[in-house]
């Protein structure tokens, strides 16, 4: 459909051009005597076929046109400056202009001074005006489906680019993780035998990260992770040791105090309470479906590792402990709104999710749920088919809920002092 669109505009295009150049749209001869008629044969032609390239003579002199006369009708050649001066004075386009040795100079007002005559009209052939119209209409085309070209090749450019940062982000905070990790299993290492220095080479922890078909490639992600870890990680200290007999920059875990172990345990991803209760105008009375659509849940960028998402079901369960029908939940890990998919036995259960759920703030975003029909939710997920058997969170701690319980725990200390 776009190909025959493109085509049809194509030849309308062409055909304007070919009607603009036809060179039939002279003004009338009105008042124009028989000789200068004749001059306008001769005139329109020369033009023609100068732009067709068939002669390399544009404009014919008055010599040429006293000639032709003559040729014609002896008659003639007696009135032609008769014929020029009405052309000089008629202040229309009657298809000739006349033309001095000045080029110069563009009004011409004395016969003496006319030197040439020059169609404004060329009279071309149809092969002629077909073949200019084509090249014409071909090349502006050209230079339109150009422009297009480039700006699609920006565009995309710009797409990869972009695309390609947000990888290296991710990798760069993966790399991040997996360097916490080798940094404090040293530690631990440590603590358990003396004999082990309390600090790992630079140079020897990415080599233990990356294998070296891969060291070239990942040199970039490796030096951002390097920087993210100097301006924002206060666990990890850079010092400069001798191992081996040669200079190393070398990293060591500061293991944190047992106030900060207190503080750690307590996970980044927590429930804190409710932004407004529930009533009839922002709560629907009744579920007509099981399932459930919940937003802001996470922030795709900003997550880092390989089972964020288990965190986020578990705090789902934490938070729903109470309910025994959740059956299937899924992240969406690309949805830039953060949205899990949760499926119940029945619409009552729902119903409890929803007033669970909705209007709560999670890792400081205010959730939001709303009812999604069954048969979209078993399109999405065929999966979920077959699930009959109640989820439960993982453990028994609760540790979504620990920031409410720290909350309440607290306030309930001030009222009792």
């Amino acid at each position: 459909m776009f190909l025959l669109t493109a085509a049809c505009l194509f030849f309308l295009i062409l055909g304007f051009t070919y009607l603009r150049m036809r060179g039939s749209g002279v003004a009338e001869d009105v008042g124009a005597n028989s000789n200068d008629k004749q001059i306008k044969i001769k005139v329109f032609i020369l033009p023609g076929e100068h732009e067709c390239g068939s002669s390399i003579q544009r404009n014919l002199t008055v010599q040429e046109a006293a000639a032709y006369l003559k040729n014609l009708d002896p008659e003639y050649e007696s009135v032609l400056n008769t014929s020029l001066q009405w052309i000089l004075n008629s202040g229309e386009d009657v298809g000739i202009k006349c033309l001095s040795n000045d080029p110069n100079e563009m009004d011409v007002t004395n016969v003496t001074d006319v030197k040439y005559l020059e169609s404004t009209s060329p009279k071309m052939s149809f092969r002629c005006r077909f073949r200019r119209a084509f090249v014409n209409v071909t090349h502006r085309l050209s230079i339109v489906l150009w422009g297009i070209a480039m700006v699609w090749g920006v565009l995309h450019y710009m797409k990869y680019r972009w695309a390609k940062e947000e990888e290296e982000t991710k990798q760069m905070y993966d790399m991040v993780v997996k360097i916490i990790d080798v940094l404090r299993s040293h530690s631990e290492a440590c603590s358990e035998n003396k004999e082990l220095q309390p600090y790992m080479p630079i140079l020897h922890v990415r080599d233990s990260l990356i294998p070296p078909q891969d060291r070239r490639k990942m040199n970039k992600v490796w030096n951002r992770a390097v920087d993210f870890l100097a301006a924002n990680e206060s666990r990890v200290r850079t010092e400069t040791r001798r191992v081996g007999g040669a200079e190393f920059l070398v990293w060591k875990w500061m293991q944190p105090s047992a106030a900060c172990d207190k503080i750690l345990v307590i996970p980044s991803k927590v429930w804190q309470g409710q932004a407004f209760h529930l009533d009839r105008r922002n709560s629907p009375p009744n579920s007509l479906t099981p399932c459930l659509k919940i937003r802001n849940m996470f922030d795709p960028v900003m997550e880092i590792g390989d089972h964020w998402h288990l965190a986020i079901q578990e705090a789902i369960l934490e938070k729903c402990s109470d309910n025994d029908g959740i059956v299937h939940i899924a992240v969406d890990k690309n949805s830039r709104e953060g949205c899990v998919y949760v499926k119940c036995l029945s619409p009552e259960y729902a119903g409890k999710a929803f007033k669970a759920l909705h209007g709560s703030w999670f890792d400081g975003k205010l959730v939001t749920v709303k009812y999604l029909r069954l048969d979209r939710y078993h399109h999405r997920f065929p999966q979920a088919l077959t699930c009959n058997t109640p989820l439960k969170p993982s453990n028994k701690h609760m540790n979504s809920m620990s920031h409410l319980r720290l909350r309440t725990g607290t306030t309930n200390s001030q009222g009792s002092s």
